[in-house]
């Protein structure tokens, strides 16, 4: 019996992806959501520009619940990719905005809020999170809530973005700091 209601369950969260995607690709008919992307909130609270790929596995936060007053966004400019497996938590007041050309690794996460472990478990901190245009972020970078990323800049696999990250510099570390100046990407080619 407990396998046929874990089939169930399983099928009606696939049907439920199926639908979201359906829907999302309706309203932005350029764009790519590959199979397995869980996303979560209130599709209202989404914006993709043109010709933006999600790949399998990513998981997209979009708010519209209580633990997050009932709030978040997610905007993702033209020409974004979004890696395998990432998450993206764009809940809250804010949410978070991503530029044009936004390349994304692997299990990125990009978080508008988090725990408040100073408080209870049930408490958040919401801060907006923006991302500029021309943007690289390698496998693994965690980028904390309440940081701006300027255009052009380069965030290191696996780095922890505590604060600002200035535009055309390399950062990378835990937590990150500039490693490289002046950084020039093949967006500053074309």
């Amino acid at each position: 019996m407990n396998i046929i209601r874990c089939m169930i369950r399983q099928f009606r969260q696939d049907l439920r992806r199926q639908m979201i995607r359906l829907h999302i690709q309706k309203k932005f008919p350029s764009c790519c959501i590959e199979d397995n992307v869980d996303i979560k909130g209130d599709l209202d609270n989404l914006m993709l520009g043109d010709h933006v790929i999600i790949q399998f596995g990513s998981v997209l936060h979009l708010g519209g619940m209580e633990w997050c007053d009932h709030s978040g966004s997610l905007a993702i400019g033209d020409n974004g990719v979004i890696s395998p497996n990432c998450v993206i938590y764009a809940c809250g007041p804010g949410g978070i905005e991503i530029g044009r050309n936004f390349d994304c690794g692997p299990g990125v996460g990009i978080f508008a809020s988090r725990t408040d472990y100073t408080e209870r478990f049930d408490r958040h901190i919401f801060a907006p999170v923006r991302i500029g245009d021309d943007v690289t972020i390698f496998a693994n970078a965690v980028i904390s809530p309440g940081v701006a990323i300027g255009n052009g800049a380069v965030i290191a696999a696996g780095a922890v973005v505590t604060k600002d990250v200035p535009e055309n510099v390399l950062v990378g570390g835990t937590p990150a700091n500039v490693l490289r100046k002046n950084v020039k990407t093949h967006f500053d080619k074309q």
